[in-house]
């Protein structure tokens, strides 16, 4: 069992926690029948992507955001959903887990674009806001997600919802590719520092060939990455969109001891950023 899984996770409200087990009592079938469905698109996707009149890389950026209008136009028009939504609005003290796509955490909301995993509580696109009401949430967990979201375009939407949503005192924590470190890297030729971002360069990928491919590879990682983070980017992001108290991290430490779990395979190569919204006192730094 993961770390992730045995943190502390109390749910607020007396009977949320078992409301969740109630909505999400049948996510055993539901992820079996997801990954028989999976496989058999991985199938026809190698026949048919090779056929048509596009390069891969256009043809996952349009499916992907195909599905997610066709999701939210299935959320329109589904009565379970929107009660999902009137009981989730109810709610205070939430912590939420955002992109948590096959990673969700028992008794936190796990939301992600498309209900691909069954640990998924509800199907949402974060880029056009966060379905919780001002104030409602208690902390925001966000790994390795941000540098999937357009920067000019998305990114200010999204951390203002994320300051309008916490409460005072809440804490929103973000972690992402380190850009700064790779390009340090790269720039003094170093092995060695290469290594301790988890890159060996005596045995690249077959993929891969050279240390400059590996930094290219971080900034768009076959078009799922859209943009690279160090600590001043996403402090100014961050301030931009209404916070104040802005801290750089390390791994498994935060403000909020229920927010220290972040993934292992992570750890060598991630910017760790926490936002506190003000008004709620303030926790004790903690930050390096």
């Amino acid at each position: 069992m993961s770390v992730r899984a045995l943190a502390p996770t109390p749910f607020p409200m007396g009977g949320g926690e078992s409301f969740l087990r109630c909505c999400m009592g049948n996510g055993q079938a539901i992820g079996v029948r997801t990954s028989q469905m999976r496989k058999l698109k991985q199938a026809l996707g190698r026949v048919i992507i090779p056929r048509l009149p596009l390069n891969r890389r256009t043809f996952e950026i349009l499916r992907f955001e195909v599905g997610c209008i066709v999701q939210r136009v299935h959320n329109t028009v589904n009565p379970r959903y929107h009660a999902r939504l009137r009981r989730l609005r109810q709610l205070r003290g939430l912590s939420v887990n955002l992109g948590s796509g096959g990673t969700g955490l028992p008794g936190w909301i796990n939301i992600d674009a498309r209900p691909h995993h069954a640990d998924i509580y509800i199907a949402y696109d974060m880029r056009r806001s966060l379905p919780f009401e001002n104030g409602r949430v208690k902390r925001i967990f966000a790994e390795h997600v941000i540098e999937h979201i357009d920067f000019r375009d998305d990114i200010p939407r999204v951390f203002r919802e994320f300051h309008r949503v916490l409460e005072p005192g809440g804490t929103v924590r973000i972690i992402v590719p380190d850009v700064a470190r790779f390009i340090s890297a790269y720039v003094h030729g170093s092995r060695e520092e290469f290594a301790a971002l988890s890159w060996n360069l005596e045995t690249l990928p077959s993929d891969i060939y050279t240390p400059l491919h590996i930094v290219n590879h971080l900034f768009h990682q076959n078009g799922e990455h859209l943009f690279g983070w160090d600590f001043e980017t996403m402090e100014f992001a961050l301030k931009r969109a209404g916070f104040t108290d802005i801290r750089k991290q390390s791994f498994r430490v935060s403000v909020d001891p229920v927010l220290a779990i972040d993934q292992a395979h992570h750890a060598p190569y991630s910017l760790v950023v926490e936002a506190i919204k003000e008004g709620g006192g303030g926790p004790p730094a903690s930050s390096t």
